[in-house]
C-alpha cells in the first residue's frame, strides 16, 4: 500500500505534538502523548543541551521523532549525547513492533531490550541520505557542533503499547574517535556495527541511567 507521507506527517504531528515540552525548568523533559492511559516522561540531565526536534519518515511504515541532547567541549566537539526516539506506525500500514525485551534491562519500572555497539556515524550518514544517522548528523552540524566519526552507544528499546503501534528507544552515545583508527571498524557486522565488551556496556548503561531520569512510565 502506498502511503501519503504528507498526510501521515500531519497525523503524526497532531498525535505527537504534545511531546514537545518547553519552559524554564522543563526544557530537558520528554513526554509521550497520553493515549489510552499509556504515557511516559523522561528527564535528561541539565548538563546536556537540547537541540531542535527532528521528524524522520522510515520506509513508508513508521515515522520517528528524535529529541537529541548533547554535551560538547568549548570547541563544539560533541563528547556525549542522549537521543530519545519515539517511532510510530503511520496510518494505513500493517507494520507492527513485535519483539521481546531481551536481553532485558530496566529503566524506571519498565523492561527494555538492551544492546551496545560502536558504529561509524559518518559512513552510515553518507550511505543512507535522509535516514536517522544522516538527519541527526546534519542537525549537529547545523547547530555548529562537531560530531565524531565513530560513536560507541548503548540502546534501550521497548514496544510502547499493547497494539505494537509505538516504539520507544533511548540511546546513550560517547565520542569514540580516540578508540578507533581511520577505516572500517574491527569485527563489524553486516550493518557496520562493532561489538562492545561487557565492561564497556555495563559502564555505559550506568552512565545512561545517571543521564536519564524516569519521571513517569
Amino acid at each position: 500500500m502506498q502511503i501519503d507521507r504528507r498526510a501521515a506527517l500531519a497525523v503524526f504531528a497532531l498525535t505527537f505534538g504534545a511531546c514537545a515540552t518547553t519552559g524554564k525548568g522543563v526544557l530537558n523533559v520528554v513526554s509521550s502523548p497520553a493515549r489510552s492511559g499509556l504515557f511516559f516522561t523522561l528527564k535528561v540531565a541539565d548538563t546536556f543541551r537540547r537541540l531542535p526536534r527532528i521528524t524522520i519518515p522510515i520506509e513508508d511504515k513508521t515515522i520517528a521523532t528524535r529529541d537529541v541532547f548533547v554535551e560538547a567541549d568549548a570547541r563544539g566537539v560533541v563528547r556525549r549525547a542522549v537521543i530519545v526516539q519515539l517511532e510510530t506506525v503511520v496510518p494505513g500500514s500493517d507494520f507492527r513492533f513485535r519483539y521481546p525485551a531481551e536481553p532485558p534491562q530496566t529503566l524506571g519500572n519498565k523492561a527494555y531490550r538492551f544492546t551496545g555497539f560502536a558504529f561509524d556515524d559518518a559512513r552510515d550518514a553518507a550511505a543512507a541520505p535522509g535516514k536517522e544517522a544522516d538527519r541527526t548528523r546534519a542537525l549537529l552540524l547545523q547547530q555548529h557542533l562537531k560530531p565524531p566519526r565513530v560513536w560507541q552507544a548503548v540502546r534501550l528499546a521497548r514496544v510502547h503499547d499493547p497494539y505494537g503501534l509505538t516504539e520507544v528507544i533511548v540511546f546513550y552515545l560517547e565520542n569514540a574517535d580516540l578508540h578507533f583508527a581511520t577505516g572500517p571498524l574491527p569485527d563489524a557486522d553486516e550493518d557496520g556495527d562493532a561489538p562492545l565488551d561487557a565492561a564497556t556496556k555495563t559502564r555505559m548503561l550506568a552512565a545512561l541511567r545517571r543521564a536519564v531520569t524516569v519521571l513517569n512510565d
